[in-house]
């Protein structure tokens, strides 16, 4: 921690705020995203895994949106249904598997990091499923198990797998340590999942749902949901925040099912 802070006060007495603004923005110290998706609608989006995140004196705003109107989304799935499987990382680690349909995975945070001097960092994450489905679609339909599994991390790990219908987890925070001194941090995620299904449609056969941990040197939050109207919103993880500036954190999860 001594050698966070002593860092900040060198970059502050250095001054020049524009060639300070996130210096490691186009350096490789991400942390490593494996997402398996298998079905409609699932949405990955706005999340964030990085070993170190640095802002001095600058405004820094990102927006993520992301709408799917009964669209399909598949990636990396065979058969056997999604399957996230960790890997061997020198950073933070995300592992999602989602099958089935409207699953919504958006603004989670995992950075190792976060040091904000006297700047602004405004995330704003935007997640919208919504679907119409037909008479009698529903009828008979399966949904394949979601398995995820940890790797070995040096730093937070956030190991999810849904499965089945309306499943939310978003706005998490599973930081490891913040510093903002005399700045703003503020991050807003918005998650609604809306299915119209026609009455009558038949009920959907679900998979089971496993999140395995990993090994990790540090926080750690294995999650598994399974069947409909699931929602993980706004889990403040175990993060260490210096709080010298104002820190905001705000996550909307709605699911409606006609």
């Amino acid at each position: 921690m001594a050698a966070v802070m002593l860092t900040t006060g060198v970059l502050v007495s250095l001054g020049g705020a524009d060639a300070f603004a996130d210096v490691l923005e186009d350096i490789p110290l991400s942390g490593d995203e494996n997402t398996d998706q298998d079905g409609e609608q699932n949405l990955d989006c706005g999340n964030s895994a990085r070993l170190v995140r640095l802002n001095v004196a600058e405004r820094m705003q990102r927006q993520r949106v992301c709408v799917d109107d009964d669209g399909h989304t598949r990636r990396h799935s065979g058969d056997a249904g999604a399957q996230a499987a960790g890997n061997t990382t020198l950073g933070p680690q995300v592992n999602t598997a989602q099958t089935g349909k409207q699953n919504l995975n958006c603004g989670n945070s995992a950075d190792l990091m976060t040091v904000n001097v006297l700047g602004e960092m405004n995330w704003d994450t935007t997640c919208v499923a919504s679907g119409h489905g037909a008479p009698g679609g529903d009828d008979g339909a399966y949904t394949a198990g979601a398995r995820t599994q940890g790797g070995t991390s040096v730093g937070p790990q956030i190991n999810t797998a849904q499965t089945g219908r309306q499943n939310l987890y978003c706005g998490n925070n599973n930081d490891t340590v913040t510093v903002n001194a005399l700045g703003t941090i503020r991050k807003f995620t918005t998650c609604t999942a809306a299915d119209q299904a026609y009455p009558g449609s038949g009920n959907t056969h679900r998979g089971r749902a496993t999140a395995a941990a990993g090994d990790v040197v540090g926080p750690e939050t294995n999650t598994a949901q399974n069947g409909r109207q699931n929602q993980t919103c706004g889990t403040p993880g175990t993060n260490v925040e210096i709080p010298l500036g104002e820190t905001k954190h705000e996550a909307r999860c709605t699911a409606v099912h006609g």
